[in-house]
């Protein structure tokens, strides 16, 4: 694996070694950035969350979300399939809809309880999606946040140039 520097405040970017019989170029100037992947997930609309039945089949759906401060926050109920996933198996998949380029982010969701947070993220909801949500006790809807453990990103054409993983 080749590594690159990271910028302060940035997770770490590796790049993957591919087989010498690929003729993949490995250089870093086509690499995404960091900068690239947190603007990707900033503005994205709309995410796809992945978590893991009791049974071990996975669950995807879509949601809303915000992605600040290198962690992804979003709503559900948790007494739904996502909501009862997490409370048992807290590993979680968050993906952008763009295949073409795109940032796949692995991580571990906790309820956020801060008030202060969850106001930011409320102020967030209703600016990006004119929406304002209500979690209040008895609204049924609580908020996650993920954090990120590990972060893959490409870009097509010839998405093996541009490959990267980031280690947060």
């Amino acid at each position: 694996m080749t590594r690159a520097k990271s910028a302060p405040g940035h997770p770490r970017r590796v790049r993957p070694e591919f087989p010498a019989e690929w003729h993949v170029p490995n250089d870093p100037r086509n690499w995404i950035t960091w900068d690239h992947a947190d603007g990707k997930l900033e503005k994205e609309e709309v995410y796809w969350v992945s978590t893991t039945r009791p049974d071990g089949r996975p669950h995807a759906a879509p949601v809303w979300g915000i992605w600040t401060d290198c962690a992804f926050y979003f709503e559900t109920d948790p007494q739904s399939v996502k909501g009862v996933n997490l409370a048992r198996n807290p590993n979680v998949v968050v993906h952008l809809q763009d295949g073409n380029d795109t940032v796949i982010v692995h991580g571990r969701a906790s309820v956020e309880r801060s008030a202060s947070r969850l106001k930011a993220l409320q102020g967030s909801y209703t600016k990006k999606y004119e929406y304002t949500p209500d979690w209040s006790g008895g609204s049924g809807q609580v908020v996650y946040r993920v954090a990120p453990r590990v972060a893959h990103a490409w870009k097509n054409p010839r998405m093996h140039r541009s490959l990267v993983k980031f280690l947060f």
